[in-house]
């Protein structure tokens, strides 16, 4: 069998049906589809046993709820096909998106075969529509270092396919409990052990873009424990640079700036966190690597002004900087 689609699911009922139609579309493979109910409380879960009943590709796992992370799990460990992948279920795929990712894939034996995506948004707005329509084949240096700046290559797991005999023989599993980060931790562990990486660099996911899902709305309610996910993943990242692939550390330092400072921008929302020892954290490691912020400052999301002031300030005048600054951009 070609490949082995896993779909967590939790509460998508609206979406649902176009989602796994999308799957049972797909062209010139052999595939199985795993639904792994996680707990829902509308009708997701009785619409996959409906798919269940009539598809004998489909199978139907029910579990009590425990996030996306354990969901790709426990599909993860009843799939059979040579590559796997994980879509999200309020989402769509165009129906050639598997034939051209595994056509590259068997062409090149590639551990990962990555592709584009468009975003449509609830109103039916279509955006991130750049691609350039070629194919690329990457060493796997090549493939962490597109990643880690997010050149071709995304974070989201969904975008991607993944030889299940490399990631079974590496140990390369989702981390489960998280409810946010889970992707990028999955792929830097995929990526690392992944001795050719492919893109197919066309748009064949499509991405719903909503404005209450699990992931926008997380940060807001739970800030403590995505700040935590957040320097997991971070620190996850530069240990394993750091261990396995030294020489590129610099790739690694950019990433995690990037991203402390996204991290930043929302903490910076929760005058109640301002005193945080993390927070503390998070600030030092950008000052200690301020060779790296001084020479992509515009790349990573600072002014020259912002630039100067986080290696300056002390850390509550440069929150309060930031809290203004994006209320001033309101």
């Amino acid at each position: 069998m070609d490949i082995s689609v896993i779909i967590p699911i939790y509460n998508v009922e609206q979406y649902l049906k176009k989602c796994v139609d999308s799957v049972l579309h797909q062209e010139n493979v052999s595939y199985e589809i795993i639904l792994v109910d996680d707990g829902s409380t509308d009708s997701s879960g009785k619409i996959c046993d409906e798919y269940a009943a009539k598809h004998s590709e489909i199978k139907c796992i029910h579990t009590p709820n425990a996030g996306p992370s354990t969901a790709k799990n426990i599909g993860y460990d009843i799939a059979t096909g040579n590559y796997v992948a994980f879509i999200d279920s309020d989402d769509e795929i165009k129906p050639d998106m598997f034939y051209q990712m595994l056509h590259s894939g068997y062409q090149n034996n590639a551990d990962i075969v990555c592709c584009n995506y468009i975003q449509i948004d609830e109103g039916g707005n279509i955006s991130h529509t750049e691609h350039t329509g070629q194919e690329y084949v990457l060493t796997q240096e090549e493939a962490l270092i597109a990643i880690l700046i997010k050149d071709k290559i995304y974070s989201q797991c969904w975008t991607k396919i993944y030889k299940r005999s490399t990631m079974q023989e590496n140990g390369v599993r989702n981390r489960e409990g998280l409810k946010t980060e889970e992707d990028f931790i999955y792929n830097i562990q995929a990526f690392a052990c992944s001795k050719t990486v492919c893109i197919v660099d066309k748009p064949l996911y499509i991405y719903t873009h909503r404005e209450k899902s699990l992931s926008k709305d997380y940060y807001r309610d739970h800030i403590s424990q995505y700040i935590d996910n957040r320097i997991l993943r971070l620190e996850l990242v530069d240990n394993i640079i750091h261990k396995r692939f030294p020489h590129l550390q610099k790739y690694s330092t950019y990433h995690c700036i990037f991203y402390y400072n996204e991290l930043i921008g929302r903490i910076c929302l929760f005058p109640k966190m301002y005193h945080d020892a993390r927070v503390q954290k998070v600030i030092s490691y950008i000052k200690k690597h301020s060779d790296v912020l001084m020479d992509y400052h515009w790349k990573l999301g600072f002014s020259k002004t912002g630039t100067k002031l986080i290696r300056f300030l002390p850390v509550t005048l440069y929150l309060h900087y930031r809290y203004w600054k994006s209320n001033f951009k309101l």
